[in-house]
């Protein structure tokens, strides 16, 4: 299972970082994370297949991911720039990155693939807002992307915060 786990995971990674950075790229990358991350805690939910200490760090790890997840989608849609859409929604994976850096040594080949995927998502969006020189500065200025697809990445983070959630809670008993 681990190893299943460790190629999905692998794989999500790899197409983001092979996405280019249109909009279409920067949702691929997203989505990419956020199967990452449904991969990861489908094996948590399995139960004995990792560690229940290891499982505990890489839980409290992601925690905030659902939250960071949605917030992306609100602010891809909101009519900043790209610089700033690219520069807020850093800010809301850092605390996720600083925890996956942290993890016990049993846990750093599962934070590793989660903060791969967000790296590459955070990569892409930061290449998009690097205008090319002949776009015009109106063109540079905010990036329309797919609502369908926004809708439908915040559908998944908010399933993602109640699997957790219920993880969490099967821990508590």
């Amino acid at each position: 299972m681990k190893t299943k786990v460790f190629g999905i995971m692998a794989v999500a990674t790899v197409l983001a970082l092979l996405a280019g950075c249109g909009q279409n790229q920067i949702l691929a990358t997203l989505e990419a994370s956020v199967s990452a991350t449904e991969v990861l805690i489908g094996a948590l939910e399995a139960g004995g297949k990792i560690p229940p200490s290891v499982a505990t760090e890489i839980e409290d790890a992601i925690a905030q991911l659902p939250d960071a997840y949605q917030e992306t989608t609100l602010e891809l849609a909101s009519t900043d720039s790209d610089a700033v859409k690219a520069v807020t929604i850093a800010g809301y994976y850092a605390a996720t990155l600083a925890a996956l850096q942290v993890v016990p040594e049993e846990a750093k080949a599962y934070a590793a693939a989660i903060a791969g995927s967000i790296e590459a998502f955070l990569s892409t969006l930061a290449q998009a807002q690097t205008p090319a020189a002949h776009t015009t500065a109106q063109a540079r200025g905010a990036r329309k992307f797919d609502s369908q697809r926004l809708q439908a990445i915040a559908n998944r983070a908010i399933t993602l915060r109640a699997r957790l959630a219920a993880l969490k809670s099967a821990q508590a008993r």
